[in-house]
């Protein structure tokens, strides 16, 4: 009888806990893609953005046509929304990044203008 009333309480925890996590702070929240871009707000460091893929070939094509046409630093991260994010990172000032977002469109690529978070 011991070893049924251990299972038991066991069972009982394991399926109990997730229920009244659930009951009190209800389901779990999951960041959706534009939680993931920060908008350009203020000072801080910026980050010129080519683009965002959804497989990391698909980043890389997109990153060698921005190093081509002379993008240096141009690289590929995941951005922890499900994303591979292309982009060139530590932009000093929203001045300097909306001067390469202009050069940018000059070849062809559509890039943003976000915060690094």
């Amino acid at each position: 009888m011991p070893r049924v009333s251990a299972w038991l309480v066991v069972a009982v925890a394991a399926l109990g806990y997730p229920l009244l996590v659930l009951v009190f702070s209800g389901p779990p929240a999951f960041p959706t893609r534009a939680d993931c871009v920060l908008a350009p707000t203020g000072e801080g460091e910026y980050r010129v953005v080519f683009g965002y893929r959804d497989s990391e070939l698909e980043a890389l094509e997109l990153r060698d046509r921005a190093l081509a046409v002379g993008f240096q630093g141009t690289e590929i991260s995941r951005d922890g929304c499900g994303r591979v994010r292309v982009a060139v990172d530590d932009i000093p000032s929203r001045e300097v990044g909306e001067e390469v977002i202009r050069e940018a469109r000059t070849v062809d690529l559509d890039p943003t203008l976000e915060q690094e978070g």
